[in-house]
Formats: C-alpha cells, structure tokens, sequence
C-alpha cells in the first residue's frame, strides 16, 4: 500500500517546451509595456516649469528654476487681476535686449530651451505690468507656469 513511486520521469518535453516558450512571451511583453513608458531620447524631454518671482528695483525676476520647454514656443501673459484679461502677451524669445520696454529674457546656457538657470526680468508699467498682476507662461493654449502674484 504504501508504494513509493521510483519513477525518474520530470515533466514532458512537449510541456517543458510549451512552458518555456509561454514564459518568454510574457517577459517579452512585459519588457515592451516598461519601454513604452520611457521618454523617446533624453534631450528631447519637456516638463512644466517651476518658476520662481523676487522683486529687482522697480522690476521683478522670474527664474525658471525647474523645467524645460522649448523657449520658441512658450508664451508670457501678464494678466490684470481686477479684469482677467491679459495686458501683454509676448513669445518669451522676443524678449532681447535692454531696450525692450517689457523685459529681458536671459538663457544661461545659449540653447533653444527654457530650462533651469534661465531668468526673465518684467519691466513695470503703469496699467500694464504691475505687482498684483499674475504671470502665465503658455505653450498654446496650456499653461505651462504660473507667478500667482508680482511681489510688490
């Protein structure tokens, strides 16, 4: 009754090779899910930005202090919080020099992108660009940063 089976047979090679090959698909596919949710190329990466506002005389530096957009295509609004309508909009590129009557937009590392180090001096201006007035940095029509409030 108390036979013990002294059989050396394993599993059949028909099985053995059905479960070896249902094991590599799964870890094939598994492997594909996880390198579908990487970025395509490290460069090319593009986060919204942490931005940071302090007052500078009569102007405000905003410095980009986390982030990267590609600097052509990002917007700067100045809305009115009284209204809600925006006094300026200006694509942040066309920001250059020190005669510019809105401001300056300095990138650190002489790039296409906005990214960490790159400052934008605002100038004030009466009915314009005041404290109080809330700063939006858009790629199309999505808000990408916002200065919730000029410093005054």
């Amino acid at each position: 009754m108390n036979r013990i089976r002294k059989d050396n047979k394993g599993v059949s090679p028909v099985i053995a090779t059905i479960l070896m090959v249902a094991i590599t698909v799964v870890l094939a596919g598994v492997l594909v899910v996880y390198l579908q949710t990487l970025p395509s190329s490290g460069g090319d990466v593009e986060t919204n930005l942490g931005l940071r506002c302090e007052k500078n005389g009569g102007d405000w530096l905003i410095s980009i202090i986390s982030g990267s957009k590609t600097a052509a295509d990002v917007t700067l609004q100045v809305i009115d919080p009284a209204t809600g309508a925006a006094t300026r909009t200006r694509v942040v590129t066309t920001l250059v020099g020190g005669a510019d009557v809105d401001g300056m937009f300095n990138q650190n590392n002489g790039g296409t992108k906005l990214d960490a180090g790159d400052t934008i001096l605002i100038h004030s201006q009466a009915g314009i660009i005041a404290a109080g007035y809330k700063v939006q940095f858009l790629k199309g029509s999505s808000i990408i940063g916002t200065i919730k409030e000029l410093p005054s």
